[in-house]
């Protein structure tokens, strides 16, 4: 059960982006810019002779997620996956609390180094590096949005 959300909020602050801890390959990672992600049900409509729909399908979900890492991170980040990064499977946890609100924990499995971007240019920034995670599965706050998610095979 959730905790009750207080209006106004007068003892704490809500979630920012320092509420964030980034976990990537069981390692937890400070440096980063931004982590996006998201998933997509693609559903279609099944019709008949009405102008309104007989139903919609159960779809297709589709997941996508990218990060940008300081230059560092993103050098611990591969060695750590060590040779051939670009074909291991890791799992990344996105980690939101702030005092008066439940933890919530976004978990991406299944993510890979897909692609990575440099960008430099002149000027004061840290550099940084942007890679691409494509997920198998998003779990928002823990929870499968499907009311019957794929499972392993009974032993």
């Amino acid at each position: 059960m959730s905790t009750p959300i207080q209006y106004p909020l007068v003892n704490g602050v809500r979630h920012s982006y320092s509420s964030i801890e980034l976990t990537l390959n069981g390692q937890i990672y400070k440096g980063f810019k931004s982590i996006n992600y998201d998933r997509v049900r693609g559903r279609s409509m099944a019709r008949g002779n009405s102008p309104d729909p007989l139903g919609k399908t159960r779809g297709d979900n589709e997941y996508s997620a990218d990060c940008e890492l300081f230059l560092a991170e993103f050098n611990l980040l591969i060695s750590k996956l060590g040779a051939g990064y670009g074909d291991k499977l890791f799992t990344v946890t996105v980690t939101y609390s702030e005092n008066g609100f439940d933890t919530i924990e976004d978990v991406l499995l299944g993510c890979s180094v897909d692609s990575s971007t440099a960008s430099q240019g002149q000027g004061p920034d840290a550099l940084s590096r942007k890679i691409t995670l494509n997920p198998v599965k998003i779990k928002f706050s823990g929870l499968d949005d499907l009311g019957s998610p794929l499972t392993g095979v009974p032993v």
